[in-house]
């Protein structure tokens, strides 16, 4: 019977200890350009042009494996809500990203936040930086604002990250898997005691 409880448990302290392969960072964008949309108003917009597209490179503005990267310039993107596949970016350091999804993460008058899955390849800056074998997942997360909602003036910014963050908006519900720990321990610790109890009464 013990089995029953030490087998979940070894596959869950696996999870816990198991790190993802690959490089481990984020990166700040900003659009040096004008960001445009096929309908003039963000909130109903299927296609979006980033001006031009460019990395932060403050202290803060990245993280992990791209910390330290010179300013990347990626020129002008475009892409559409209803092509999964259509937002895509490269340069020699960084890397290139090609997405694979992309949906609306939070909507509101004025605001927009985009969430982008797809494929990273590391860049000569970043290659070799926690190993594994490329493409790695990653997460472009890009947020539009419009002053005054629908008719103003729009701006951009978008952040990455290497593996991919969660959605904007994401509040997540109490760790599952801290609750399928605590289940097992006190699993383990009941049928313990209960074998305890069981030894007494017959000795």
């Amino acid at each position: 019977m013990m089995k029953r409880f030490l087998v979940p448990a070894f596959l869950l302290a696996c999870a816990v200890g198991t790190a993802q392969a690959g490089p481990v960072g984020g990166q700040s964008f900003n659009d040096n350009g004008s960001p445009s949309v096929n309908t003039g108003d963000i909130n109903t917009a299927t296609s979006f042009t980033i001006g031009d597209l460019i990395t932060k490179t403050a202290v803060g503005q990245s993280s992990g494996v791209f910390v330290g990267m010179p300013l990347q310039d990626f020129g002008t993107t475009t892409f559409s809500l209803g092509t999964p596949t259509s937002l895509s970016f490269s340069s020699t350091a960084f890397g290139s990203f090609s997405s694979t999804s992309i949906t609306e993460a939070i909507a509101t008058p004025g605001a927009l936040a985009i969430y982008v899955l797809g494929n990273y390849t590391p860049g000569t800056f970043v290659d070799g930086s926690g190993g594994g074998t490329p493409p790695f997942q990653a997460s472009f997360t890009i947020v539009f604002t419009q002053t005054p909602a629908h008719t103003g003036v729009i701006n951009d910014s978008a952040t990455f990250a290497v593996p991919p963050a969660p959605p904007p908006g994401f509040v997540p519900e109490p760790s599952t898997l801290v609750m399928g720990l605590t289940s097992v321990v006190g699993g383990i610790f009941f049928h313990l005691r209960r074998r305890r109890r069981l030894r007494n009464a017959t000795a």
